[in-house]
């Protein structure tokens, strides 16, 4: 008996549930609107590199890496996560963050570590810059391609 009422019980469920999708609006099932995703390159040698992108308050900003390798002196090569180091030292634009990692900032903000796959609601607007984290960039050879979404 117990069976027979929770199947009848999750068949009414299941009819109300179909009944109401189709009185709904394809913008009210929208959750989101994505800008197109943008390929980027971000040179080592710049210190930021301007992605031609705006970012508002609340958007969900998606920063991925693709390809390519960098350096922060001769020698050496990196991806986005960089080399590694001393986190704290004084070559870095972002203290406590991998020497030669992949940074981002919005306007004039505070930058933050982006690595290889960053996702994060944003709370400020304005231009969306990327970078390396190194302060001396007449070094820096190479350069990294990042794929960016926004979604607002």
């Amino acid at each position: 008996m117990h069976k027979v009422f929770l199947s009848f019980f999750g068949a009414v469920f299941l009819c109300r549930a179909i009944a109401w999708l189709p009185n709904r609006s394809a913008a009210t099932l929208s959750f989101a609107q994505q800008t197109n995703p943008r390929l980027i390159e971000v040179r080592a040698d710049q210190p930021w590199n301007d992605s031609g992108l705006e970012i508002q308050s609340g958007d969900l900003l998606i920063i991925r890496y693709v390809s390519g390798l960098w350096s922060p002196w001769s020698g050496g090569v990196y991806d986005a996560l960089g080399f590694g180091g001393d986190p704290n030292c004084d070559c870095n634009v972002l203290r406590g963050v991998s020497h030669a990692a992949l940074i981002a900032k919005v306007g004039d903000g505070a930058p933050f570590f982006v690595g290889q796959d960053f996702r994060h609601r944003m709370g400020e607007a304005g231009k969306l810059y990327l970078g390396i984290n190194d302060v001396r960039l007449s070094d820096n050879s190479g350069s990294l391609w990042v794929q960016v979404e926004v979604w607002r």
